[in-house]
């Protein structure tokens, strides 16, 4: 079996509303991402599909700053890493958590559904359903809807 390194970056706005957009191939709703491309860090993947997709810059939330020197600089902390089974081949996501530098979203890369969400309104929205869970434990984290 083949393994892919992908990212996902849940990205907040300046209300705590989530960034989704609707993936046509998968009929459901999902967090900015795609495929870590040869040479790039997934924090910068990460970087690079929110502005491809969404026309976002974003700052990461859990960076341990304090913990590196001048040899060691640490990297964005992922919100997440999981395995994803896709039948034929995994994808090793590594979901990242966002604030967006700006709530206005430009250049969409093809996407006629793509929107701010509160978590609540999210939740109603077609999810696979570790998606669901990831959301759900993201209400709890950021504590409003």
């Amino acid at each position: 079996m083949k393994f892919h390194r992908a990212v996902a970056v849940y990205i907040l706005n300046s209300k705590n509303e989530v960034l989704l957009l609707y993936h046509k191939k998968l009929k459901t709703y999902l967090p900015p991402g795609g495929h870590v491309e040869d040479g790039e860090l997934t924090h910068e993947a990460a970087q690079r599909e929110a502005k491809e997709e969404a026309g976002v810059k974003i700052r990461f939330i859990h960076i341990n700053d304090k913990l590196g020197d001048d040899r060691a600089t640490p990297l964005p902390t992922p919100f997440l890493v999981q395995l994803e089974d896709l039948g034929d081949h995994y994808h090793e996501d590594f979901v990242y958590l966002a604030r967006a530098e700006s709530d206005e979203l430009e250049n969409c890369e093809n996407h006629e559904d793509i929107g701010w969400f509160s978590i609540d309104e999210a939740l109603n929205l077609k999810l696979f359903e570790n998606v669901k869970r990831q959301l759900i434990h993201l209400k709890s984290i950021i504590g409003k809807s």
